[in-house]
């Protein structure tokens, strides 16, 4: 499970963004967390565990090799 406070890098359309991760939730197996930058506007935006490695990455470069930079 990740760590409250941990930086990622999430993609937003075309583009890499980083943000610490909130209020993590073990969930069916897995957990949710939020993104502190993320959804900033409309509140707190919920994502799931299996979406680290997909849209949600550790490290910028890891992001930007997925969006082909």
């Amino acid at each position: 499970m990740i760590e409250e406070g941990t930086v990622v890098y999430y993609l937003d359309e075309d583009a890499v963004h980083s943000g610490r991760v909130i209020d993590v939730t073990p969930e069916n197996g897995g957990f949710t967390f939020s993104i502190d930058s993320y959804g900033a506007c409309e509140g707190p935006y919920v994502i799931a565990s299996g979406q680290i490695g997909k849209t949600v990455f550790f490290s910028e470069k890891e992001a930007e090799n997925r969006l082909g930079i």
